[in-house]
């Protein structure tokens, strides 16, 4: 890595599946992505496309199960999972990036053996992956050639068939391994809110499980909220959930490190 490329700040960014349906969203995902490039930052784009399988499953009669937020992947499954994350979602982001004169380069977690991850529970949760290991030397290289990366999180397992991993788990596992300055979880809600329906502005990894057990986060937030702990843990200096409003204006809710931590 040259010194300029080590001057240059890295964001991370996954975005819900949530956001990749709506063409205005992706527009202004776009143009934000534009500013950050403008801006001199290297760029990284993890996506979802969760509601989009589900729709794909229903429409072809397939059973959809979840777990803590979690996709049960098994079988016919896994191939709808892969149908729609390499296929329409990507392909859609690509799109509207280049409408943008947006530079950039679309892979799955499999190619070049990017990510690789551990079957997190087999028979509960079939083909499903937890937190990749992130080939750095790989990465690096990609990020070299000045495009923003976009990722779908498809991954190699032990067993070097595909797995399905959470996006939100490869994003966190990426900016970890590439030392990223911001990461930021792109949602359709403004944060995380409290019992009161209000935006929490700061959360404490200490706070997650507690918020977990009280039903005030559940669902998708779950494994979103963990993968912001692992990150914020790992040393990612910022790490937001938010919508690109939220974020744009500092109104997203923030993870930050435990109060003396590090003292």
């Amino acid at each position: 890595m040259t010194r300029h490329e080590m001057d240059r700040k890295t964001t991370v960014i996954k975005v819900g599946g949530a956001r990749l349906a709506r063409g205005e969203d992706l527009e202004r995902l776009a143009a934000h992505v534009r500013e950050l490039l403008n801006s001199g930052e290297r760029t990284i784009v993890v996506h979802g496309g969760g509601p989009e399988i589900s729709e794909l499953h229903h429409r072809l009669e397939v059973e959809v199960e979840k777990h803590e937020g979690l996709r049960v992947t098994r079988g016919e499954g896994m191939d709808l999972t892969v149908m729609v994350l390499c296929g329409s979602v990507r392909t859609r982001i690509m799109e509207h990036f280049a409408a943008h004169d947006v530079p950039a380069l679309g892979l799955s977690g499999a190619d070049l053996g990017l990510l690789r991850a551990p079957l997190l529970d087999a028979d509960l949760l079939g083909r499903v992956g937890g937190p990749p290991a992130v080939d750095l030397e790989q990465l690096e290289r990609l990020l070299a050639l000045g495009a923003v990366l976009v990722i779908t999180p498809v991954s190699l397992g032990p067993d070097g068939r595909l797995v399905n991993v959470n996006a939100d788990d490869a994003a966190h596992a990426i900016a970890t391994a590439v030392g990223a300055d911001s990461l930021d979880f792109l949602s359709n809600i403004p944060g995380v809110r409290d019992g009161e329906d209000e935006v929490i502005d700061q959360i404490e990894p200490a706070e997650v499980p507690q918020l977990v057990d009280e039903g005030v986060v559940r669902g998708g937030m779950v494994p979103k909220l963990r993968a912001a702990v692992a990150a914020v843990r790992a040393g990612v200096t910022r790490v937001r959930i938010g919508n690109l409003s939220t974020l744009a204006d500092d109104r997203a809710t923030e993870i930050t490190v435990e109060k003396g931590a590090g003292s």
